[in-house]
């Protein structure tokens, strides 16, 4: 197990784009949940923290600290979807294993705009 992992970690950093990817995943997931976190409003009533059209339209209400479920969702991604690259890698897929990496970035800018937006409508209330 220690020499699978020392071997992938390997593979990875030898390939400077993927390596730059995962880096740069990485930071920008910090960015985000620093984005996120700086947005987010204490407050002592429930605020909305989802929102459905399923049916009706809807409005959830839950407590304020919910919001920071964000967070952990981007750091999932992030690392589930690095992870799942480093396999990738290791089984010689590099080209899919990029472009796992750019559609993490995209996925985390999806996040960030949904996130902020139902994080605004929580701190109207």
């Amino acid at each position: 197990m220690k020499d699978t992992i020392k071997k992938s970690i390997k593979i990875v950093f030898s390939d400077r784009t993927v390596a730059t990817l995962l880096i740069v995943n990485v930071v920008v997931a910090i960015v985000v949940s620093i984005f996120l976190g700086s947005s987010i409003k204490h407050s002592e009533a429930q605020v909305i923290t989802r929102y459905t059209t399923y049916g009706d339209a809807n409005f959830y209400r839950s407590h304020w600290s919910s919001l920071f479920s964000y967070f952990t969702l981007a750091f999932m991604i992030v690392f589930g979807h690095s992870a799942l690259s480093v396999k990738l890698i290791s089984l010689e897929k590099r080209s899919l294993a990029i472009f796992l990496l750019w559609l993490t970035l995209g996925i985390l800018a999806i996040l960030a705009i949904l996130a902020y937006s139902i994080i605004k409508i929580a701190s109207i209330g």
